[in-house]
């Protein structure tokens, strides 16, 4: 990025994730999770390990909280099953996870039987300037 950028030049970063602190959304990250295997993720810090950036700005975060509204199937099911390494499942393990989803949802007395849910998320903005 420090060559990419004019001085400046802002840096971005920015991840929606899934507010854990809510029972179910816990329950579902168990679920996905299960499969990431090395995939990058906000949650596991190592993309700090850059910051501070010689030759940028210090690093200012934000928090947001943010809701995705809608109908379970496309607000939880389809969502999870559009993580990377869920969508890079075959096609058997694929219907595996979704199933357990859709279990997920039947058990959970919020969601069940509902035609719209909130999946609650955090998004983290992160964001520093190139000096120079």
């Amino acid at each position: 990025m420090r060559r990419a950028l004019k001085p400046g030049g802002a840096l971005g970063l920015v991840w929606n994730v899934r507010d854990a602190r809510v029972a179910w959304v816990a329950a579902l990250t168990r679920i996905l999770d299960r499969y990431q295997g090395d995939a990058p993720r906000h949650e596991s810090g190592r993309w700090r390990a850059v910051f501070p950036a010689p030759g940028f700005t210090p690093l200012i975060e934000r928090r947001f909280v943010y809701e995705h509204v809608g109908p379970p199937e496309r607000v939880i099911v389809e969502r999870g099953l559009s993580v990377s390494f869920i969508a890079a499942l075959p096609a058997d393990e694929q219907a595996r996870v979704t199933d357990e989803i859709r279990a997920l949802i039947t058990a959970t007395p919020s969601l069940a039987g509902r035609a719209t849910v909130t999946f609650p998320y955090v998004t983290h903005a992160h964001a520093c300037r190139k000096v120079g």
